[in-house]
């Protein structure tokens, strides 16, 4: 780790309230977020965000949200934390292991949908430099889904990037509690 993180040791009361609020939610406190802990105002804009993306929404489930993060983390190699915790959270809203390891061919893959494969390749579009979202492409887009889950897509994709890249550059690791979760699966 590159940055410690703010203990709660070394927290103000806010902050340690946030963190107990982090642990009753996640098990942890979250090393990402008491490494951005060093901007408090950062950290509640980052866990606001995550909130407003992770509301319900029957168009966008939880599994491809999580799925759309795995691909991200491998784009961006964000292998050490972002790889392993979107994965848990995968398995946790139903991807079973195959899918999870074919995320990276789903546009060839029988075990995605027709929008899945879409989203998964909107991802990708938008995470890696040589690849554009054309006319065309946001056209299919816009036959599966409606403006407000385009907009939240997005969204989630540009915030996928934004911590794949925050996390791999100060080399967060793996929270302690997720790494038994794995080496116990």
């Amino acid at each position: 780790m590159r940055i410690p993180p703010v203990t709660p040791e070394k927290a103000d009361k806010q902050l340690q309230k946030v963190y107990e609020s982090l642990e009753k939610v996640y098990g942890t406190a979250l090393n990402p977020l008491q490494v951005m802990a060093h901007k408090p105002q950062l950290m509640r804009a980052v866990m606001t965000l995550y909130g407003a993306l992770h509301t319900e929404n029957p168009n966008l489930s939880e599994e491809l949200k999580e799925l759309i993060s795995i691909r991200i983390s491998q784009i961006n190699g964000c292998r050490h934390y972002c790889l392993p915790y979107h994965t848990l959270q995968a398995q946790k809203y139903g991807a079973t292991p195959a899918k999870i390891a074919a995320v990276a061919q789903s546009r060839t893959s029988t075990l995605y949908t027709e929008a899945e494969k879409l989203a998964i390749e909107y991802a990708e579009r938008m995470t890696v430099p040589s690849m554009v979202v054309t006319e065309s492409f946001f056209a299919q887009l816009k036959a599966i889904w409606s403006e407000a889950d385009l907009v939240e897509l997005s969204a989630l994709i540009g915030f996928m990037n934004f911590w794949t890249k925050v996390i791999a550059a100060l080399d967060i690791p793996l929270d302690p509690i997720f790494a038994e979760q794995l080496h116990s699966s």
